[in-house]
């Protein structure tokens, strides 16, 4: 029941810096409508308030678009694209950025693209990823784009606005309890290692009655984690508590 003044100091008027809007469980077929009412939410609120505290120029606000070929794409009859090709142009004086993360530079916007004015570059094998990135970076840099298939996990070319001189870097992790949720599974593991995150893979014997109760209730829930104990005699299920 509240005004859209209450929604904006969640979004960019709390006490911490970084705001997570989280659209994973948005289907695909209307993501790219919901990705474009947020971010001309977001932009128009910030050029209006130009010239208030609140404002962009007072305080800057990166946003961060993951998996952008999802709703970034040539289709220019989209929302998301539309506002963002406008932030991309514009939002610089009125203190908005953007950066955009996508594993397939070629399904990325050609307007979008050539607007950045930074690449971090990791590896791509892709042949037409790889060209959309060496379109957008100057003619005597074909010698680090050749580099882009055989660069080692992690490692990086940074090239444009943000660095002196392009330059080929190793991007260090974060802690293991600081790293996301995204490595990649365990194939064949015998048995749990030091170095494994976690146990699993086709060494591992499956469980000879496995519970799929709990697969369900998480898949149901869309939350990764159980609120229910599930236990393999007769099938009970216990409530788990919450902790206060």
């Amino acid at each position: 029941m509240n005004d859209l003044d209450s929604l904006l100091k969640e979004w960019i008027g709390s006490q911490k810096p970084i705001t997570i809007l989280d659209l994973s469980g948005v289907p695909i077929d209307i993501l790219n409508t919901i990705v474009g009412v947020l971010l001309r939410v977001l932009y128009e609120g910030l050029f209006w308030a130009r010239k208030l505290s609140q404002g962009g120029r007072e305080r800057p606000l990166l946003i961060v678009m993951e998996e952008a070929h999802n709703y970034l794409n040539d289709n220019f009859k989209g929302i998301a694209s539309t506002v963002v090709q406008r932030i991309v142009k514009e939002g610089r004086k009125y203190g908005i950025g953007a950066m955009i993360v996508s594993q397939r530079p070629s399904e990325i916007n050609s307007t979008i693209l050539s607007q950045c004015g930074t690449f971090f570059a990791l590896r791509l094998a892709n042949a037409t990823d790889r060209g959309h990135i060496s379109a957008s970076l100057p003619d005597n840099l074909d010698g680090l784009t050749n580099m882009l298939p055989i660069l080692r996990t992690g490692e990086a070319i940074i090239v444009g606005e943000s660095v002196k001189l392009p330059m080929r870097t190793i991007i260090e992790a974060p802690p293991k309890d600081r790293r996301p949720d995204s490595q990649d599974p365990i194939v064949y593991d015998e048995k749990l290692s030091e170095d494994s995150w976690q146990p699993g893979g086709w060494g591992i014997p499956m469980d000879k009655n496995p519970n799929f109760e709990e697969f369900v209730e998480v898949w149901r829930a869309q939350n990764p984690l159980p609120s229910r104990v599930f236990t393999k005699e007769k099938g009970i299920i216990k409530t788990k508590k919450k902790k206060k």
